[in-house]
């Protein structure tokens, strides 16, 4: 029972890092990708509908992509030390979590008996 906790505790901790290097790894990408969805934007198929429902639509686009960059520039800065710190933070409490059930589960399980003495 304690060794199918500790596994699952690795494994949750694995996936947690896992998490934590994927989102590490988004937020610091270069936001200069969303000019492209500016100009793919330009070419859509249905961007006079678009431009009959909704007038100034590629306007708006653009101000949502000069916002989204900077936004995106802003949280890249200062994001890895984040991410990081709240993984520590996270992996401590799943230690933490894993140990106090440890002791649990220690507490809570019967003693094995003393196997029995042998006659000499």
């Amino acid at each position: 029972m304690l060794l199918a906790l500790w596994i699952l505790t690795a494994f949750g901790i694995a996936l947690w890092s896992l998490c934590a290097w994927g989102l590490h790894t988004l937020l610091t990408v270069d936001p200069a990708w969303l000019n492209d969805v500016n100009t793919a934007a330009a070419h859509l198929p249905w961007g006079d509908w678009l431009a009959t429902w909704l007038p100034g639509w590629q306007e708006l686009l653009r101000v949502g992509i000069d916002l989204t960059q900077a936004g995106l520039a802003w949280v890249g800065s200062a994001a890895p030390w984040i991410v990081w710190a709240v993984w520590g933070l996270g992996s401590l409490a799943m230690l933490a979590v894993a140990g106090l059930l440890s002791l649990l589960l220690k507490l809570a399980l019967p003693k094995a008996a003393p196997p029995p003495a042998r006659a000499a």
